[in-house]
């Protein structure tokens, strides 16, 4: 092994239930070198956090590694020890020490109740004989090692932001210096500009400890510039492997394809975007890909392009019309904390004025705390604004009492798509009945049969079978849920959407069936669109206009192609500048 760190042999993990053995890692081979950079790349279900888990020794039951070996050395001139040998006692001494993990969301990977110092300290106890004021002097240098300051230490996690969490928990792997540290997707769902710090300190932390690193991810450009090999993953095998630039280059697995394809482009605009499948033969498509709603080849699907002179051609003749949704001077505040009286608030929307004509789609972008939510849920009513109005087809909702019979009506044409499906749909109640709830509230098609035709008819509209009305929400893939949220939201025939974040947290390939099925059923229905995200490329091919937003205020407004081609604020130059853009 001279100077590999690890060297994964034929490694098998499966799960064995009373009625079947799932094999989610199939014999799967690869080496990383001291100091060196290695990524996985797979969609969920592919396999990699089995992979990760196995390497740890945390596979959960009824999981386990059945077969291979998995060698690591720790040292240089150390001797290389297979793991899966040693017993859970001697396993333990490498866990956390020689090999540490960053997981995926560091909210439950820390304790609530406990503040920074006590989990830093902690961890640096639990692998090293030292005194507990020498472990607050290392806790703290670690802390500024990944650019944070001490006062930090006394901080809860509820008090931090994603970003904030992510370097404490990338201060608390690297606390005992280990060997090998593994990212599980750590920059997901995070906005682009802290994504692109996080990777800039791993990056760094790796080349000044000479430390190796596994990155986990589903997005192959988010890697690009970080790792030295890549490792794709699919259905438990590593289906293509090899250096990053090459693999960007000359693909030559159709799955490596597709996932490098199906990225929304900053440099071009897309009638849809390649999925998956578009690159598949029907026998090689992923269980959780849906056939696209639209048939088309993977040339035609590649092709169309959206021209400069279409795009301006169609804005001319959205904006010609009356808006449907006009906001002006909006201000949205929360109360301060143990302060009464007017004025004292902290404000997240501050002097909004804007409008939306039907048929459009608005991009809101910006990063988190910049009032992108807080802006959809004052339009929908769902906060009461301090002030200002909202016109929706020339009537002040802003105005309406909040329990107003009114309102109520009007709240039939508005809907929101929520970041979470999971958090959206309740685990109790199957789907069909989830999606015709909102029918049943707004008693539309009171006969029974034809609210269950209306239901099934929307899950075949959004891609899913519709014999699927009595499936639950966990038996279903995130993108999948995704869609039974869309369903629900066009239930009520709305004229108006906003999607909140509403692919933020998908794999790149869902990703990209979720903004189809969203243009599509906007073409079909002639829907308008408040499409919400940290991540331009995202917002700028779903859009004809664009907001940025920055600490409650617009920063800048205009045409998608515009905004991206010629941005007039430093902000928004930022915001592009850290879009991963691979080779």
């Amino acid at each position: 092994m001279s100077d590999l760190v690890l060297d994964v042999r034929q490694l098998q993990v499966q799960f064995q239930t009373e009625a079947q053995v799932n094999i989610a890692v199939n014999q799967i081979d690869f080496q990383l070198e001291r100091g060196k950079t290695l990524g996985i790349v797979g969609e969920s279900g592919s396999g990699k956090s089995v992979t990760s888990l196995a390497l740890m020794g945390l596979v959960p039951k009824p999981g386990r590694v059945a077969a291979g070996e998995i060698l690591f050395k720790s040292e240089p001139d150390g001797e290389a020890l297979d793991l899966e040998s040693l017993p859970e006692w001697e396993r333990r001494t490498y866990r956390g020490g020689k090999i540490a993990m960053i997981f995926q969301e560091p909210m439950s990977s820390l304790n609530p109740v406990y503040n920074v110092d006590f989990q830093l300290t902690e961890a640096i106890l639990l692998h090293q004989n030292i005194s507990k004021a020498e472990a607050r002097k290392q806790a703290i240098a670690r802390l500024e090692e990944v650019q944070l300051f001490p006062e930090v230490m006394e901080r809860y996690p509820h008090e931090l932001s994603g970003g904030q969490l992510q370097r404490v928990m990338i201060a608390m792997a690297i606390a005992s210096n280990p060997t090998l540290l593994i990212a599980d997707e750590p920059t997901t769902a995070l906005d682009v500009t802290v994504q692109a710090k996080i990777l800039q300190l791993l990056r760094d932390l790796s080349q000044a400890r000479q430390m190796s690193l596994i990155f986990i991810t589903h997005d192959l450009g988010v890697i690009a510039e970080l790792v030295d090999d890549v490792a794709v993953m699919y259905r438990g095998k590593i289906v293509e492997q090899g250096d990053i630039k090459d693999i960007f280059k000359n693909p030559q697995h159709p799955y490596t394809k597709g996932l490098l394809a199906c990225r929304p482009r900053l440099d071009q605009k897309l009638v849809l975007l390649p999925t998956v499948a578009d690159f598949m033969t029907v026998e090689e498509i992923p269980e959780t890909q849906e056939i696209s709603i639209q048939e088309r080849s993977p040339d035609e699907n590649l092709q169309a392009q959206v021209s400069l002179e279409e795009d301006k051609a169609r804005l001319e003749s959205l904006v010609a019309q009356q808006p449907l949704l006009s906001i002006q001077h909006l201000q949205v505040g929360y109360r301060k904390r143990g302060v009464l009286g007017m004025g004292s608030y902290n404000m997240a929307v501050n002097d909004v004025t804007f409008d939306l004509y039907p048929g459009e789609t608005l991009g809101l972008v910006g990063e988190s705390g910049c009032g992108k939510s807080t802006l959809a849920r004052a339009i929908l009513r769902l906060m009461q604004p301090l002030g200002g109005d909202i016109l929706f087809r020339g009537e002040n909702i802003a105005k309406l009492p909040a329990r107003s019979k009114r309102l109520r009506q009007l709240r039939r044409e508005m809907q929101i798509v929520f970041q979470n499906p999971y958090n959206s749909l309740n685990p109790r109640m199957a789907i069909g009945r989830a999606i015709a709830e909102p029918m049943v509230i707004h008693n539309i098609k009171r006969d029974k049969k034809k609210r269950l035709e209306r239901v099934q008819y929307l899950l075949e509209r959004v891609g899913l079978n519709p014999d699927w009305v009595n499936r639950y929400p966990h038996e279903l893939s995130g993108g999948q849920r995704q869609r039974v949220c869309i369903a629900r939201a066009l239930a009520i025939e709305p004229q108006f959407i906003i999607c909140d974040e509403s692919v933020s947290a998908l794999d790149v390939s869902v990703q990209a069936q979720v903004l189809n099925l969203l243009k599509e059923l906007q073409s079909e229905f002639q829907l308008t669109y408040i499409f919400i995200s940290h991540d331009l490329s995202v917002v700028k091919f779903m859009s004809d206009r664009i907001i940025v937003m920055n600490k409650g205020k617009i920063e800048e407004m205009g045409a998608a192609e515009q905004i991206y081609r010629d941005p007039q604020q430093d902000y928004t130059r930022q915001l592009i500048s850290a879009i991963p853009k691979g080779f």
